[in-house]
């Protein structure tokens, strides 16, 4: 009987992490814009971003499509063997932050 509720604590457990991590990717699929609109970010659920428009973000010039990763607040855009990792919040449900570790940080707001 032990052994049934240690297995169930687990596995509630196992899921709230899984569902944590699938949570916060989620909330970066659609189209984002910088505040100018000179720049938009479409995410979608396949791990690939396009970025199109002048594309400085502030923060690096990327223009094309790119794959992307989320873990630990952070953003990987990489494209082969180079990329660029941000840090992210959603201070809002339909606002994103990117930032670097110099302070330099842009606001996308989701179309």
């Amino acid at each position: 009987m032990k052994s049934v509720i240690v297995i169930g604590i687990l596995a509630v457990v196992l899921i709230s992490c899984f569902s944590g991590c699938v949570d916060e990717k989620s909330k970066f699929i659609g189209t984002w814009q910088t505040q100018d609109g000179s720049t938009t970010m479409t995410f979608d659920t396949s791990n690939i971003v396009t970025i199109s428009g002048n594309g400085p973000l502030g923060l690096v010039s990327l223009i094309g499509e790119f794959n992307y990763s989320v873990a630990n607040q952070k953003i990987t855009f990489s494209s082969g063997n180079i990329g660029i990792t941000l840090n992210y919040s959603f201070p809002q449900s339909n606002q994103l932050i990117l930032s670097n570790d110099q302070g330099v940080s842009v606001i996308l707001t989701k179309m």
